[in-house]
């Protein structure tokens, strides 16, 4: 930013210098002294007024540039020729704008000479074709002449005069220089309006739009400073000089609308400073209304030269009021260090540089600074304006692509973040899966729970060599009702939990408990030789918790385990609540071996007596009444034969 704010500034100086020194190029070939000037306020005094005493003794020298006034000027120069032939002149006012501008010559024999020419009149009525207000003069051999050169500007134009003396051949030669010097400063005026019309169909940004019509209003009020208008009206309007004065206020106008609309919305004075964004608007506003009366009475041509001087302060106060804000609101975007502000001081910097030295050289000399500076000025400024936009579209793209980067790197964070919570999921959903998994494997057995898992279903089987071993309490309704309620559910909760650890251990597939009573089986859903072996085993593992727990618990609970084997069916019933059960009339028996039994003894039927009796001790009970199965053979079981062996 620095590099380019310092490289802007060495192009404004060299540009400012070179502009200097084509002025000074462009110098004369013959000059006379500092004029004496009067004024006639009225401006109805002429040239035999004027050359009386009365009046010529109120000549005084000042500087020809006279201000914004409605006043009539006189001018009067000396002009010598001492050479030993007639000279031929062009004088040249150094102005294009002025109304009216009358040239009276007095040759040393006191014939006079009278010119007249000016704005207000059609330009077939200029004494030479130039844009220029140029008068052709001789000078006699050794003798001298007197010039009075009158002009005015009524209402809204500054009379600023900066009279030369020129060869006819110089001042063709000057003419041409400076037509070239327009030529290349309304090139690159069109350049820049053309490559940013360009942007503007492009980008479709308000922009670049304001930005060539303020470019047009610095070209035409430079123009109107410095005479740009007088090969226009040459070429468009030669015989209605009525549109010559009319265009000096219409380009003012345009001028204070669309320069200070491109600077507010560069400088983005909406946002930083709504009040006096509104003011301007209202002085705009107000200029445009000023503009159109002074349009106006200036077609009509019937207003005074003190009215149209009122209406032009009026216009040119709004005008500066204008300025003013556009000046308070960018010393607002400097301290907020806005980069186009910066850019804006520099623009108008070297324009500021030629203010300067314009007032400096009209109070010292009498002679403002070139023109060709203010236009090298002029150049600088939209240059540079041309470049914040540049910058402010770089600026965007840059905001663009960091915005486009930040949502980038959000997408990445947010995807980051989703394939962690998917990650998360998964994990948390692999665990209740695993929870699940391990939840239904304490409702089913393995296999039918792999089953379930995979196929939404589990067959049922017939399995032809089971054992089914069921466990109650007795006298269990008597001991309940003395109990209270989460005392007993703790108690069978803990009885329950043990029993649930020895199945594991031995090997049974519990069923299912039913009130108190407790349910296993062996040799199902996979099949085991050793299926009665493990009932059994089980079963005395039972009951030697029971008395173990009874000796430290306050209540002493009596457990009778029965078991049978044979034959039963297995499979899994329910829609919601899973539940695998096995049917058979082995089922019945081994409830009734249970029923039949007592407490602290395991009660079995002769058939797993028979599979048992290679490991275990049993004892005949001889054949006992079971519900619904008549007499039956029963066995309570001694012990395991090793144990019993050590024992012994």
């Amino acid at each position: 930013m620095r590099r380019k704010i310092w490289g802007c500034l060495a192009l404004g100086v060299l540009l400012l210098l070179g502009g200097g020194y084509l002025s000074l190029q462009a110098s004369p070939d013959a000059s006379f002294d500092r004029p004496m000037t009067f004024e006639d306020p009225g401006g109805r005094l002429g040239i035999d007024d004027i050359r009386t005493e009365l009046f010529a003794k109120n000549f005084s020298p000042r500087a020809p540039g006279l201000g914004f006034r409605a006043s009539a000027f006189w001018l009067r120069f000396s002009v010598v020729n001492p050479t030993d032939k007639d000279v031929p002149y062009w004088f040249d006012t150094g102005n294009r704008t002025l109304q009216e501008v009358d040239l009276y010559v007095f040759d040393s024999a006191g014939n006079r000479a009278h010119q007249l020419t000016g704005s207000k009149f059609p330009y077939a009525q200029r004494p030479l074709d130039t844009d220029y207000f140029v008068f052709p003069l001789s000078v006699p051999a050794h003798g001298s002449s007197e010039l009075y050169l009158r002009v005015r500007s009524t209402g809204y134009l500054n009379t600023q005069l900066v009279p030369h003396l020129w060869t006819p051949q110089d001042y063709l030669r000057h003419q041409q220089a400076e037509r070239m010097l327009w030529a290349c400063y309304l090139g690159m005026a069109a350049s820049l309006a053309a490559l940013n019309l360009m942007l503007w169909f492009y980008l479709k940004d308000r922009s670049y739009l304001l930005y060539v019509l303020s470019l047009f209003g610095m070209v035409c009020t430079v123009s109107t400073m410095f005479g740009g208008y007088g090969s226009s009206y040459r070429l468009f309007w030669p015989a209605y000089p009525v549109f010559e004065q009319i265009s000096w206020v219409l380009v003012a106008t345009f001028t204070d609308i669309f320069v200070p609309l491109f600077i507010a919305r560069l400088i983005d004075m909406g946002r930083l400073k709504p009040l006096l964004r509104n003011a301007m608007i209202v002085l705009i506003a107000v200029t445009c209304l000023n503009c159109a009366v002074l349009t106006g009475l200036t077609w009509l041509q019937n207003a005074d030269a003190a009215s149209l001087q009122r209406i032009y302060i009026l216009g040119t106060a709004t005008s500066s009021a204008i300025y003013i804000c556009l000046f308070v609101a960018t010393l607002y975007a400097l301290r907020e260090r806005n980069r186009a502000a910066v850019f804006l001081c520099v623009a108008n910097t070297p324009l500021m540089a030629w203010v300067s030295l314009n007032a400096v050289g009209v109070l010292m000399s009498g002679k403002p600074a070139g023109g060709a500076s203010m236009m090298f000025g002029s150049a600088f400024e939209f240059t540079v304006m041309a470049l914040a936009l540049a910058d402010r579209f770089n600026q965007e793209r840059k905001q663009r692509m960091a915005a486009k980067q930040a949502l980038i790197e959000a997408l990445q964070r947010s995807e980051q973040e989703l394939e962690q919570k998917v990650l998360q999921r998964t994990l948390e959903l692999n665990v209740e899966k695993e929870r699940a998994k391990e939840l239904l494997h304490n409702i089913l057995p393995v296999e039918l729970a792999e089953e379930l898992s995979r196929t939404g279903k589990a067959h049922s089987a017939r399995h032809e060599a089971a054992t089914i071993l069921f466990a109650d309490f007795s006298d269990f309704t008597d001991l309940a009702s003395t109990m209270p309620a989460d005392r007993m559910v703790g108690e069978l909760n803990d009885i329950f939990a043990a029993f649930d650890d020895i199945v594991d251990e031995v090997g049974l597939e519990k069923i299912k408990t039913i009130g108190d009573a407790y349910m296993a089986a062996a040799g199902l859903p996979k099949p085991c030789e050793d299926h009665a072996q493990r009932c059994v085993r089980a079963g005395l593992r039972m009951i030697d918790f029971i008395e173990r727990r009874n000796q430290s618990s306050t209540y002493k609970w009596g457990v009778r385990v029965g078991i049978h084997s044979g034959p039963v069916v297995s499979g899994v019933v329910g829609k919601r609540k899973y539940a695998f059960d096995i049917w058979g009339d082995t089922v019945n028996i081994a409830s009734r071996m249970e029923s039949a039994g007592a407490a602290g003894r395991v009660n079995l039927s002769a058939y797993t007596t028979d599979l048992a009796r290679r490991d275990f001790e049993c004892e005949y009970r001889g054949k006992l009444e079971a519900k619904g199965k008549g007499k039956m053979d029963m066995y309570f079981v001694v012990g395991e034969r090793n144990s019993l062996a050590k024992e012994a």
